[in-house]
């Protein structure tokens, strides 16, 4: 068994209007085989970031989840039903200070894993080093699966050029 893997996700984005803070930045998207069996568990070790938008320091929330139930209608307010969110199992937060900005002429990148500087001071990102889970513990046995599902919420105004815009890049240890 592989202890380490990544996963790249190009989840679907509305290009205009821009997004405003508390919109459902994308509905959540599957990441397929994310589990390696349907009794395991994974731990998110690091997250690269491509903004194609090169002038977009987005800051927005990841959420990992076990279904695929919306989280509300894209760019729009979120407004996910209590069953729904007690489906999640991690967040981790993308802030403006995250990006790199200019790096490349044509889009920002930013890298976070589970040790950031930030100045002399070396910090635990908060969502970094989350345990996610293949069992649902809503369902039960009867959604137990391989997936997990990964969604966005705008946590500011973010504005998109294409519907292909963010590019997403998941590592996970598997334990």
């Amino acid at each position: 068994m592989r202890k380490y893997k990544t996963f790249t996700i190009i989840p679907t984005v509305e290009a205009t209007p821009d997004y405003s803070a508390g919109d459902v930045l994308f509905s959540p998207t599957e990441i397929p085989e994310f589990f390696t069996s349907k009794n395991s568990s994974a731990q998110i070790v690091s997250l690269f970031l491509i903004d194609k938008v090169a002038a977009n320091t987005s800051a927005f929330t990841l959420y990992f989840t076990n279904i695929a139930t919306s989280f509300g209608t894209v760019n729009a307010t979120a407004d996910a039903a209590i069953g729904v969110i007690e489906e999640v199992q991690a967040t981790i937060p993308i802030v403006a200070g995250d990006w790199v900005s200019g790096d490349f002429d044509n889009a920002n990148t930013c890298a976070i894993t589970s040790q950031q500087v930030n100045g002399s001071a070396t910090i635990h990102r908060q969502g970094i080093g989350s345990i996610v889970s293949s069992y649902n513990w809503g369902w039960g046995d009867r959604n137990r699966t391989r997936s997990i599902y990964i969604a966005g919420i705008a946590n500011g105004t973010i504005n998109i050029a294409s519907t292909s815009d963010l590019i997403i890049k998941i590592g996970v240890k598997y334990l």
